[in-house]
């Protein structure tokens, strides 16, 4: 099955009450498998309590996320997996297709050289430099 048409059948949220999937569990989070993996052992990391932003994560649940993300990328690297991507979309439901804070531990993935609009990346120049500069900055 699709994973697009796998998301038009759930009806609740797929992270929550699987115990089933997990593979090793912390006060707060869990860490498991994905059903519609980007690689061969893509894993996910995941707080049991169902939230959007890891801005509203408690310290506990950042500390446990944080030993399971160890745990899993020990784990990946006993099967064999040099180079493992971490992937965290922070937000509403817009840029996620399940809106329930994750953790991706991706294996043999590459970001490489396309941007997000599917361009190929290019280094910014000094006006756009000064720009972004400026809006970070401004907002500290």
């Amino acid at each position: 099955m699709l994973y697009a048409d796998f998301l038009k059948t759930i009806k609740k949220c797929p992270f929550c009450g699987n115990e089933d999937r997990w593979i090793k569990e912390a006060k707060t989070a869990f860490l498991t498998y994905s059903l519609a993996p980007y690689a061969k052992h893509h894993l996910l990391v995941i707080p049991k309590r169902h939230i959007t932003s890891f801005t509203n994560l408690k310290p506990a649940e950042e500390k446990d996320i944080d030993a399971l993300i160890m745990a899993g990328m020990k784990l990946l690297h006993k099967l064999k997996h040099k180079n493992i991507s971490v992937l965290v979309r922070d937000g509403d439901h817009s840029e996620k297709s399940v809106a329930h804070l994750h953790y991706h531990l991706i294996p043999n993935h590459r970001v490489g050289d396309i941007d997000a609009a599917g361009n190929k990346r290019r280094v910014m120049t000094e006006k756009e430099i000064k720009k972004t500069l400026g809006d970070l900055t401004k907002t500290r």
